[in-house]
């Protein structure tokens, strides 16, 4: 991973931080003492605490090593914006060390921490890449967007089931799906109790769905000011606002990744494989990743099988469902092929072209919102709306 240092040679000291919500622990070992030391320190994680630990503690040639979480990537950029110490965030999902025993605090994770960083070869580290602001805030919004929904699946099934419970068992979920229906069926079937109740939930699902139409507004603004990423994404068939967000927020204009199957790995769409020795094997899909892309690109690899439009992944899910293979099994493949081509278009700062021409991509920018989206670092979408 770019940015992973070479070596611990070329450092005085190893930082190892467990952050928790108001304080964190570290633990400091240093070059003199052959990183055998330790040192434990404690700081608040206000502003001004984390302030007087980068200021005041960190010089040139520390290395701050801390487990992902949710407030990691933000004092990260810190450190690396008012200090000129190297840092590095740890994969939760991957690092073991900070969890083999039973005896479990946040003293004992930062020595743990430093003692991995301190034990493992940097290439071997699993960090992550530590994300920019602007990333960090669209990632919050579609992960709020992503509970949302489920609070308003959720909703809908309790006012699905006030319905049923009082003797109207033939309204379907889709009755319930709009703000109108959903008043008009109770005021027709409820009464007493079971209306309030039933009301009172229905406020709540106009209220989500205000909040989600909000977000989506948010998206829309993130793939306005990023279109040489966006139009990429939206090219393809069956990716929208919600995908091409997702899609910009995790993986960027792609260059964090060195190859396609890194980001296919990345997003955890890649078989699993166990080795030892001379044993080998290579099981189903890990699904071990990125899940709010793997989520966002399962559903658009889903939506080739009922595309009407020719397309060279139409037909490719043809072609293999003439094979006889699983949709599940296709529905994967699909996704890995629309990450590879996704990710070489971004490096070529090109569009998706599997219809012969840019019509379905200008129908789909008018429909989602998107219609003033600045094209013109593509001229072939330029001279499709130029002939």
């Amino acid at each position: 991973m770019e940015g992973v240092p070479k070596g611990i040679g070329q450092f005085s000291r190893i930082i190892g931080l467990d952050l928790a919500k108001k304080t964190f622990k570290g633990c400091i070992l240093t070059e003199e003492k052959n990183f055998e030391d330790r040192k434990i320190i404690t700081g608040e994680m206000d502003p001004e605490g984390r302030m007087h630990f980068i200021t005041g503690m960190l010089k040139a040639g520390d290395l701050v090593a801390m487990e992902g979480g949710t407030s990691s990537f933000n004092f990260a950029r810190e450190i690396m914006e008012y200090s000129e110490a190297a840092v590095v965030v740890l994969n939760p999902g991957k690092l073991h060390k900070a969890f083999e025993s039973q005896i479990k605090t946040d003293r004992l994770d930062a020595v743990r921490i430093a003692h991995y960083v301190r034990d493992t070869k940097p290439s071997s580290w699993c960090a992550v890449e530590v994300p920019t602001e602007e990333e960090s805030e669209l990632r919050a919004v579609i992960n709020s967007y992503n509970l949302a929904k489920k609070d308003r699946t959720m909703n809908i099934n309790k006012l699905h089931a006030t319905f049923n419970q009082n003797g109207i068992p033939f309204l379907k979920k889709s009755d319930l799906q709009d703000n109108d229906s959903r008043i008009g069926n109770i005021a027709r079937y409820l009464s007493g109790m079971a209306m309030q109740d039933a009301c009172l939930t229905e406020a709540r699902i106009t209220l989500i769905e205000r909040q989600l139409s909000e977000y989506i507004g948010m998206m829309r603004q993130a793939l306005m000011s990023h279109p040489e990423v966006s139009l990429v994404w939206l090219s393809f068939p069956g990716i929208r606002t919600i995908v091409a967000a997702s899609l910009l927020a995790y993986i960027g204009d792609g260059s964090r990744f060195f190859s396609a199957s890194q980001l296919r790995n990345y997003v955890g769409l890649v078989p699993m494989v166990q080795q030892s020795g001379d044993y080998s094997f290579q099981g189903n899909v890990s699904w071990r990743g990125c899940k709010p892309v793997r989520k966002s690109i399962m559903q658009s690899a889903w939506s080739i099988e009922s595309l009407k439009a020719d397309c060279p992944l139409r037909d490719e899910w043809k072609a293999l469902e003439a094979r006889h293979k699983r949709k599940s099994t296709i529905s994967v493949h699909i996704a890995n092929k629309i990450l590879s081509l996704g990710w070489v278009l971004l490096r070529k700062k090109e569009l998706y072209n599997g219809f012969g021409d840019y019509s379905r991509l200008m129908r789909k920018l008018r429909e989602e919102g998107l219609g003033a989206i600045d094209c013109s670092m593509f001229p072939e979408l330029m001279a499709s709306l130029n002939p």
